[in-house]
């Protein structure tokens, strides 16, 4: 018999619901569930910026190269490595700029407001800055926390599940209804099977999409992207780079990075409804 298991809970800055069916017994499906409950705190005591004893602010006030858990330089990666293939689209280095702004905490550490790829350098585990930047991670770690713990379910049996933690989601197994927020217009976009899909939006929702979109060091005022890809880091990169692209170039760029751009402030009501939007995706 197939058993069900949703719970809810306060993590990486948002609620974070499981949802989790296999053919075992509930002790088994609720210890997997809280396996990855402990995957993604262990991600976001690693990587967040507003933690001063995470392992990134570690980072963000060393002056020389520091050695940082696997799981920390696997984001810092894909990050550089998104940041060159989208022309600097998605920047990690921004974390000073939105200091300045008064959207992320300050430390007491010295920082410009802003730099590029070549100013962070990871070596296997050995990490440096070459310059005063500060590196943000975001929604990049929340959607790889969200990768963890769909990792992590699978290991442990759970045959069909959704990782839900706000504007970053994840499933496998039977299609998942792809719903966009009441501020967003709450449209349906069709249904996603074995992928992940992510929402940032600006001046919109701030308690459901708090963070702020930047893009050339300039607050991104208003607009919502919503993106599937195989994986919630992937997705939620791509809403950035799309945020940062021109509205005709956006689509392209997303898909270029191996995404696909689903809705965004620049699509009409028109347009979001049209047949081609209104089906099933199947990404991984």
């Amino acid at each position: 018999m197939i058993r069900h298991i949703r719970r809810l809970r306060p993590a990486l800055g948002t609620f974070v619901e499981i949802t989790a069916s296999a053919a075992l017994p509930d002790s088994r499906i609720e210890r997997a569930v809280e396996a990855a409950y402990r995957d993604m705190a262990q991600v976001e005591y690693l990587m967040s910026f507003h933690a001063v004893d995470s392992e990134l602010s570690r980072l963000n006030r060393a002056h020389f190269p520091i050695t940082v858990h696997p799981w920390t330089a696997r984001v810092l990666c894909l990050a550089k490595k998104i940041t060159l293939e989208s022309a600097h689209r998605f920047n990690p280095t921004i974390g000073g700029a939105l200091v300045e702004l008064g959207k992320l905490p300050d430390h007491g550490c010295e920082f410009i407001p802003a730099g590029s790829a070549d100013d962070l350098e990871v070596l296997g585990l050995k990490v440096r800055r070459r310059r005063a930047v500060l590196i943000t991670l975001d929604g990049i770690a929340k959607g790889y926390a969200v990768d963890r713990a769909i990792a992590r379910l699978r290991q442990l049996g759970i045959t069909q599940a959704v990782v839900n933690a706000g504007g970053d989601w994840r499933c496998y197994g039977a299609p998942q209804a792809i719903n966009l927020a009441k501020a967003l217009g709450g449209t349906t976009l069709g249904a996603l099977q074995n992928g992940a899909c992510a929402t940032s939006a600006a001046g919109l929702d701030c308690e459901r999409y708090p963070a702020q979109l930047m893009a050339q060091q300039k607050i991104i005022a208003h607009g919502h992207w919503t993106v599937i890809a195989p994986q919630a880091w992937r997705a939620d990169a791509l809403t950035k780079v799309a945020s940062a692209s021109a509205p005709d170039q956006a689509a392209a760029w997303v898909q270029k990075l191996g995404g696909e751009l689903l809705s965004s402030s620049h699509v009409g009501t028109e347009a979001l409804n049209h047949p081609r939007n209104q089906m099933a995706y199947h990404v991984g």
